[in-house]
């Protein structure tokens, strides 16, 4: 039988009108097709020329008449006709339309945070030496649009079925009002940072369950503490990162209910639940959850606890999730596992729980690994490690826990002391919450709208990263400096030993003040470094000294009770027998000030987030409203629940454990 050729593909009917379409294979069709897509291209390029280009970055001058322009935009559009005619008689099929634009947006805005993230002063020293300066500004731009870039791709999903305004839509009452208000007007004024805060409290205000979050670092002892707090072993434990997604556990008849970032919904056994859960069957959320829903019979009523990935693992995706989650719970428990030491993942916790205006307990886990002694020593250096980021006059929660059989006592104080009263009352605490979240996202309008020129007119933001940056590595700097200067610091201490013993004086008095002197010297520089920060974020050098920075008071200076004169020390001979006399003090003095060193980089870095991220009305300070709109809704606020509360300025958050 003879062999007939055939087409790649079967040719489309033709079109109406049309000659009956001739046989191309497929690479034919492809090139046809591609050819005219680059000339398309071209065209638009065209038309764009045509219109005077918005952007500074253009390269041609706007030099096209309007007569040009309207006989150039004629030709394009004869071009395009001509070309879609030629597809009809060939019986080409005309390029659909399959992409999404919004996707298309999402995927540009992604592409330009990656390359934001690439420009900084290191990738810059590749092209040759730099000056510091402009390596601190181009860092600071670029850090600033890559915070941009990632709004506009948050914004973006807002507008997703079953986004944001969805949600605002399908919430009632004055809470669901005063979030659709507020969504308005952080649209009107460009206020973007707001936009989440807005989201966490429509999540929230459906609810009179309150969320207990439980954070702290990989196999501190969150997952274990949360089965001991439901009476149930539902969630896996183990000695590497565990937690892949944030997981949340309620009262309600038995069911898990997987939630993926695509919006599927799928629910499954109990028995699957590390399937999801955990980063060996999940790792690095290769799956795409976004979160996972448990309910439980036996949880208590009134409370939802939140278990949240490890921070600081360098295995797990799970960091940044469990940071997103701190604004969405009402209490925070951060853990620190026994024998380890307190560190930025849990000073970040606790700053971040402190600036969303949530009350904050810190936990020592695994207790029954220490001694008793040695715990209450252990939470001596907790409390003293943190105190820096609460300040003198608000109170400090941290407590020993422990789930081992017959070592809960401190575990069941926390029942008794925290959680139930919480569970009891939970229903007027969640709409403390709630009122408290909505004054807090009205103040921090009202500071938006107050705050001055538009922000693609700002250059404050820009300049504040800047100050954020170099104070960060001065503080870097001077810690660094501070906790290795023993040795200096004990030459010092000689001298003034030896001053002393010249004017026939005992020595232990001046070696104490020079010991305090040489940490007084970081402390007045890291002061400095974060006053300088505050200035230029608009306020005074005082503007959060409330917060007061980490004293130095070794216990070993109490040991110095006496250094007198020896009685021959000749002048040539003073220093060198004065550094004898307090060479046993280096080891104490070395310990003391690294320890310091420590507490004071945690502070600077603390405050100086504070003020980035707008502290002072954030961690509940005042702000008058001084636009009719947002009064009306502060009234609305106080109606919420019958509330009697006064609605002529803006309370800050209360704390409502």
């Amino acid at each position: 039988m003879t062999n007939v050729p055939q087409p790649a593909r079967p040719a489309p009917a033709p079109a109406a009108g049309h000659a009956t379409p001739m046989a191309l294979n497929e690479h034919q069709v492809r090139r046809i097709l591609a050819t005219f897509s680059h000339v398309d291209d071209l065209l638009k390029q065209v038309e764009a020329l045509t219109q005077p280009d918005p952007s500074p970055f253009g390269r041609e001058r706007p030099d096209v008449s309007p007569e040009e322009a309207g006989l150039l935009l004629a030709f394009a559009n004869v071009a395009r006709k001509r070309m879609i005619a030629a597809l009809d008689r060939l019986g080409i099929p005309r390029p659909e339309q399959t992409l999404s634009a919004r996707h298309s947006v999402g995927v540009s805005l992604l592409y330009a945070e990656i390359a934001l993230s690439e420009l900084d002063a290191r990738s810059l020293r590749g092209y040759g030496a730099i000056d510091a300066a402009a390596a601190a500004e181009v860092t600071a731009l670029a850090s600033d649009l890559q915070g941009l870039m990632r709004r506009g791709i948050s914004l973006l999903k807002e507008q997703d079925e079953g986004g944001l305004v969805d949600r605002l839509d399908a919430l009632a009452g004055a809470p669901g009002e005063i979030l659709r208000r507020l969504l308005r007007i952080s649209t009107r004024h460009g206020l973007t940072e707001i936009r989440p805060l807005i989201a966490a409290a429509a999540e929230r205000a459906g609810s009179t369950t309150l969320d207990v979050g439980v954070f702290g670092r990989v196999s501190a002892g969150k997952s274990s503490l949360i089965n001991a707090l439901v009476g149930v072993p539902v969630l896996p434990v183990g000695a590497t990162p565990v937690t892949a997604v944030p997981l949340r556990i309620g009262r309600g008849d038995e069911a898990v209910e997987i939630r993926f970032r695509d919006g599927r919904v799928e629910r499954v056994a109990r028995e699957r639940l590390p399937e999801f859960a955990t980063e060996e069957k999940n790792p690095q959320n290769r799956l795409g959850v976004r979160s996972i829903e448990v309910s439980l019979r036996e949880a208590p009523e009134g409370l939802r606890f939140l278990d949240t990935p490890g921070v600081g693992s360098l295995t797990s995706s799970g960091s940044a999730q469990a940071f997103a989650w701190l604004p969405r719970c009402d209490l925070g428990l951060v853990l620190v596992a026994a024998g380890t030491p307190v560190g930025r993942d849990e000073t970040a916790l606790v700053s971040g729980l402190r600036h969303a205006g949530i009350d904050c307990r810190v936990l020592l886990s695994k207790a029954d690994l220490l001694e008793p002694s040695d715990a209450g020593r252990a939470l001596d250096y907790i409390t003293a490690e943190l105190r820096p980021l609460v300040g003198l006059e608000e109170p400090l929660d941290v407590r020993a826990v422990s789930t081992r059989a017959g070592l809960t006592s401190g575990f069941e104080r926390l029942q008794t002391e925290v959680l139930r009263p919480l569970a009891d009352d939970h229903s007027r605490r969640a709409l403390e919450a709630l009122r408290s979240r909505l004054r807090r996202l009205i103040a921090l309008a009202a500071a938006g709208m107050d705050g001055g020129a538009p922000p693609e007119l700002d250059d404050s933001k820009v300049e504040l990263e800047k100050r954020r940056t170099a104070a960060n590595a001065g503080i870097g700097r001077t810690t660094d400096r501070l906790a290795s200067s023993a040795k200096r610091a004990l030459e010092e201490v000689a001298e003034a030993v030896a001053a002393a013993w010249s004017r026939g004086e005992d020595g232990a008095a001046p070696a104490r003040a020079a010991i305090m002197a040489s940490a007084s010297r970081g402390l007045s520089e890291v002061r400095g470094l974060v006053d300088g920060v505050r200035v230029v974020a608009g306020g005074s050098e005082d503007a959060g000294r409330r917060r007061l920075p980490p004293l130095f008071d070794p216990e070993f200076l109490d040991a110095i009770k006496r250094l007198p004169p020896p009685w021959i020390a000749p002048g040539f001979a003073r220093l060198s027998m004065a550094r004898h006399a307090v060479a046993p003090l280096l080891p104490y003095l070395d310990d003391a000030l690294h320890r310091y060193s420590s507490r004071l980089r945690t502070w600077g870095e603390a405050a100086i987030e504070e003020v980035r991220a707008g502290g002072s009305v954030a961690a509940g300070g005042s702000a008058t409203v001084r636009h009719a709109e947002l009064a009306l809704l502060e009234a609305l606020v106080a109606e919420i629940g019958g509330a009697a509360t006064p609605s002529a300025s803006v309370v800050g958050p209360a704390h409502h454990s």
